[in-house]
């Protein structure tokens, strides 16, 4: 595999924030280079200077864009992008698939190209523009060039691809309706997510943070600095129905600011050590957020082996059985009542805890990129 060269497309520099759309990539990236592959990033250059893992190559890219902002965009950047691939280059890695082709000049030389599919993009349009309706003619001509563009667009980097790899179950079934993907060119994968290295154990988590060692401490991780979209409301209303049960429990609001409020920890950076040190000075870990998507939050928490509790919009590709405590609806109520049990049942905490690193380690990026190598043509 030492020979192997990989030159992946990710959506945007490295990203210190696991939340970040950029951060599947790169944590592929990483699990490719352990594997033994020559990895190489190629993104959209930015205003900051470039940084890269160990033994990862980072490629900023300068694009032109005929139509900045534009929802088409993103092809761009796949033109661009196309005339740098390297030849005798073994497999080329879309991720996310994204729009338009890479018109690989020297394509015949045998590079594979595989695109991960992590959202459908005319999905995304049109859930964008929902509720954005105009009444000025000249706009509604203008989304519909658009969406069309989008479409057209979607399709040629799909159909260029020599596979096509899902996150989520959902996805293979909307590209076989909307572009009739024939079902043998679609697979599967799992985001993933890449581990802090050393985290801290509980005790220099919680001196970090400033909390006491011999209290119950629930985290709640925002999955953007967007409180409302996170749920963070939610997180802090079932805090302060279990305040007078658990003396002297304290909450930290990971990745966002809290308002100042008794037991109430803010830990607002949203880079990955501090998620990680807010989730590791935890004994129950809340994910509540409004807005549904894939948590990477989440698959920290099973990382390090922290009794999660979040609401059905916390996504996992795969069920996680018995290593999440699921609650059903957003009462805060049905919130507390889960969390205040995980709180003062340790026996029932650590079980739960248990099962997640077993779970979680199908999110790891050398785990991911092993799977993705071993397919037939890699």
């Amino acid at each position: 595999m030492a020979d192997r060269a990989v030159d992946l497309l990710a959506a945007g520099p490295y990203p210190t924030d696991p939340y970040d759309p950029a951060a599947p990539a790169w944590s592929l990236a990483e699990g490719l280079r352990d594997r033994g592959a020559a990895v190489r990033v190629l993104f959209p250059s930015g205003p900051d200077p470039p940084t890269a893992p160990a033994r990862i190559d980072a490629l900023p890219l300068d694009v032109v864009t005929r139509r900045p902002g534009a929802a088409i965009e993103p092809a761009e950047f796949a033109r661009s992008a196309g005339r740098r691939i390297r030849p005798g280059g073994t497999l080329v890695l879309r991720d996310p698939a994204g729009l338009g082709p890479l018109a690989v000049p020297h394509r015949a030389s045998g590079a594979r190209i595989d695109a991960i599919v992590r959202s459908v993009q005319l999905a995304d349009f049109d859930l964008e523009r929902n509720g954005r309706r105009s009444a000025n003619l000249l706009d509604r001509v203008d989304t519909w060039r658009d969406r069309r563009s989008v479409r057209r667009l979607e399709r040629a980097a799909l159909e260029e691809a020599d596979r096509i790899l899902c996150d989520a179950p959902a996805l293979a079934a909307a590209l076989s309706e909307e572009y009739s993907i024939a079902p043998e060119r679609i697979g599967t994968t799992v985001p993933p997510v890449a581990p802090e290295p050393a985290p801290p154990t509980r005790e220099e988590a919680r001196t970090a943070l400033a909390l006491p060692t011999d209290v119950p401490v629930v985290a709640a991780v925002a999955a953007s600095e967007n409180t409302e979209a996170s749920g963070i409301d939610r997180a802090r209303e079932a805090f302060r129905r279990i305040r007078p049960l658990f003396p002297g429990v304290r909450l930290v609001v990971a990745g966002a600011e809290a308002p100042t409020e008794p037991g109430v920890h803010p830990a607002p950076g949203r880079d990955r050590r501090t998620l990680v040190t807010a989730l590791a000075a935890a004994d129950v870990a809340v994910f509540a957020r409004r807005t549904p998507g894939f948590d990477p939050g989440l698959v920290l928490a099973l990382q390090l082996g922290v009794a999660p509790v979040a609401l059905a919009t916390a996504h996992l590709p795969v069920e996680p059985n018995d290593a999440v405590r699921y609650v059903v609806g957003d009462d805060p109520g049905d919130l507390s009542s889960a969390v205040a049990e995980l709180v003062a049942d340790l026996a029932q905490r650590r079980a739960l805890a248990a099962q997640g690193p077993p779970y979680a380690a199908r999110y790891l990026p050398g785990n991911v990129a092993a799977a993705l190598l071993a397919a037939p043509g890699s």
